[in-house]
């Protein structure tokens, strides 16, 4: 009888349930021949004793729950982390370990080093890209980003766009995998469950002054347009002023909260328009399309998007959807109006984006790429460990 592979997810967030990209990862590893810790930093919730297992299927939390800020300051409680991070990988008995984001990947290359076992690094969000944006404070933070590259068996990207804004990958085991949209947490939408009236956009995630989104932008440009609505939904500081526009606009800006990401996708079906309008700053968002962009294609619908970001060029490339100046409200404006008064235009955009995830970005496209990668860095680590 095969030994069941243990695979040790590592991410400096909690919890998963509000992270869809987990949730995919997860979901798509059950039933499977494996076995899952998830090592996690719950930093927005204080708790007496600062490690506790949650036990679900197939899969073991161990949290770290102390309060720590997010952003730049939170580099100052990384030792924490760090200690509580290398001291469960050396504790634990595991084959294979897949390590999320900077924060996370110097304490596994040293466990990785002293019990031989491989890791893989999950490029989410180019810490330097998202933290950092002073000149040669980036540089040196992606110079040490790419090092760590070097010292990890496998290397995984949200973007081929991230290549350039490395410079190149110093690892010749590199996969792109897009955070796609699950068809397992999608559902179909009949057209008579559709809103007819009024138009509908539609935008869910994190709604955070620093991630610098436009959506004042959006909702400045909406103002003057009779039979249009935007929906938002999510948490952030951002929530507060939503909330009173909703009460000044009596329903065109309308906040719903926070819901779970089956909703989301359920919403983006319902809707006639999604949105993207990111700044190509911090840096990471120049160089990451985002779930919304691949949210839209696999829920074939048209997306507006910001000038000067992946995003945008995979839009002109699929042509999905249509980019705009964030910064020109009026052009905004004029992009929502021809939307919304052309129908047929809609549903062509939002046929070719389908195309797309179907052809390129699809979720069923990515696991195969994924388990092809846990397999092959097994079998290495096997004959790794036969033939030292």
């Amino acid at each position: 009888m095969m030994l069941r592979k243990h695979i040790v997810f590592v991410k400096n967030f909690y919890p998963v349930n509000r992270d869809p990209r987990l949730i995919k990862l997860f979901k798509m590893l059950e039933g499977m021949d494996y076995l899952i810790t998830y090592l996690g930093w719950n930093r927005s919730v204080a708790a007496l004793n600062p490690v506790e297992q949650i036990k679900c299927k197939d899969r073991s939390d161990i949290v770290l729950h102390t309060r720590a800020p997010f952003g730049p300051k939170s580099f100052l409680f990384l030792p924490l982390w760090w200690f509580f991070e290398l001291w469960w990988l050396l504790r634990l008995q595991w084959d294979v370990a897949h390590i999320v984001n900077f924060p996370s990947v110097i304490p596994a290359i040293i466990a990785s080093k002293l019990k031989n076992k491989p890791i893989i690094y999950d490029v989410e969000d180019t810490s330097a890209d998202q933290n950092l944006h002073i000149g040669a404070v980036r540089l040196l933070g992606l110079m040490i980003e790419r090092l760590c590259m070097k010292f990890v068996d496998a290397v995984i990207l949200v973007d081929d766009m991230q290549v350039d804004e490395f410079g190149g990958i110093p690892n010749p085991n590199l996969t792109v995998i897009y955070d796609s949209p699950s068809p397992l947490l999608s559902r179909s939408v009949k057209t008579s469950e559709k809103e007819k009236d009024p138009f509908t956009i539609f935008y869910a995630g994190y709604l955070n002054q620093s991630g610098n989104l436009n959506i004042q932008a959006i909702i400045e440009a909406i103002q003057t347009i009779e039979g249009v609505r935007v929906i938002f939904a999510g948490e952030g500081d951002l929530v507060e002023e939503l909330k009173i526009k909703e009460l000044e606009t009596k329903g065109k800006i309308q906040y719903i909260g926070w819901i779970p990401y089956d909703k989301v996708l359920t919403m983006s079906y319902k809707s006639d328009l999604l949105f993207s309008l990111r700044e190509p700053s911090p840096l990471a968002q120049k160089y990451i399309c985002g779930s919304k962009f691949l949210e839209a294609t696999m829920c074939g619908k048209p997306i507006l998007v910001n000038k000067g970001t992946s995003t945008a060029y995979k839009v002109h490339k699929e042509n999905c959807g249509l980019v705009v100046d964030a910064n020109n409200i009026e052009e905004i404006e004029n992009a929502i109006i021809k939307l919304k008064e052309n129908p047929g235009l809609c549903q062509r955009l939002g046929v070719n984006g389908r195309k797309a995830y179907k052809r390129r970005y699809s979720w069923e496209i990515m696991k195969h790429r994924l388990l092809s990668l846990y397999q092959e860095i097994a079998v290495k680590s096997t004959k790794k460990n036969k033939h030292p």
